[in-house]
């Protein structure tokens, strides 16, 4: 789950949850932390080094037992 602005940090897409799942796919880690931090320093870097807008990252893990 991301906020709006991770969402708008991208100019390139259209549509911006086709980017967040790219991106997603693209990781190769399950650790929950990792990816969260995958896709906020993503989303910085969209915007050169500085955050556009308020940015939260959610990322959590189900485990079935």
């Amino acid at each position: 789950m991301c906020s709006d602005g991770i969402l708008e940090s991208n100019i390139e897409y259209e549509n911006k949850e086709v980017w967040v799942k790219n991106l997603l796919e693209e990781i190769e880690t399950d650790n929950v932390q990792k990816i969260a931090n995958i896709l906020l320093a993503q989303s910085i870097d969209n915007g050169v080094g500085k955050a556009k807008d308020d940015m939260t990252v959610i990322v959590f893990k189900i485990k079935r037992e």
